[in-house]
């Protein structure tokens, strides 16, 4: 247990670390970019009037990000997972088999799989049945609404699948502990999400800032 908490602290700090980093940089790009158009270098100043209205237009864009699209889903699943304990249960399995689970458990686990067979077949129904509604509508699989919400559509199910563990196997007590189960990724994840948001929101700035620089690079290589 103390070598478990050893591990949890360590990588606690590193991404801690990595969250001071790219604020620090982050704070630093401005004056920067400030002091490399003065000069002469082909940098676009964050403190002109110009940049500080690409700031105000573009703040938001980290939001609409395909990376946050797909990266909240899977920490809320990571964290549901985890939350229900049947993370645990997977890996008492792996390493000691069913017979080690406790009869609620095994109970559990067995309803939940059950229930993930159920939302699987739902989707296999959806993708190839009568109508396949879930294809587009040339009747291909790419590009098509299945995989454009798969990386959504996964995550819910494996939440849902551990909401159900959590109440049957009574790893969880009371609608307050059920429910964690459904935030439990934001409050464990809460420094990974920092970072996902500052990291976009950096790249997006830097792109602004040296974009001309980096465009004459790619000019001279060609």
């Amino acid at each position: 247990m103390n070598k478990l908490n050893e591990e949890g602290v360590r990588r606690h700090d590193m991404v801690a670390g990595v969250l001071l980093f790219l604020l620090a940089v982050y704070v630093l790009l401005a004056p920067l970019s400030w002091l490399g158009s003065a000069m002469g270098l082909p940098f676009r100043n964050l403190f002109s009037a110009e940049g500080i209205r690409w700031y105000y237009l573009h703040v938001q864009d980290a939001f609409h990000s395909p990376l946050w699209a797909v990266s909240i889903p899977l920490l809320l699943m990571a964290g549901a997972v985890e939350r229900s304990g049947l993370a645990e249960t997977v890996r008492d399995i792996v390493r000691h088999g069913v017979s080690v689970l406790t009869y609620r458990q095994r109970k559990a686990f067995w309803l939940a799989l059950a229930f993930l067979l159920c939302y699987l077949a739902g989707l296999v129904l959806l993708l190839a049945g009568p109508h396949a509604i879930l294809r587009s509508v040339t009747g291909r699989l790419f590009p098509s609404p299945f995989l454009f919400g798969l990386l959504q559509t996964v995550p819910l199910g494996v939440i849902l699948v551990s909401l159900i563990y959590a109440v049957l196997s009574s790893h969880l007590r009371g609608l307050r502990e059920y429910l964690s189960v459904l935030y439990w990724g934001i409050r464990q994840y809460a420094m990974l999400i920092l970072i996902l948001l500052l990291g976009i929101q950096l790249y997006d700035s830097f792109l602004y800032v040296a974009g001309d620089f980096l465009s004459g690079w790619s000019d001279f290589f060609e």
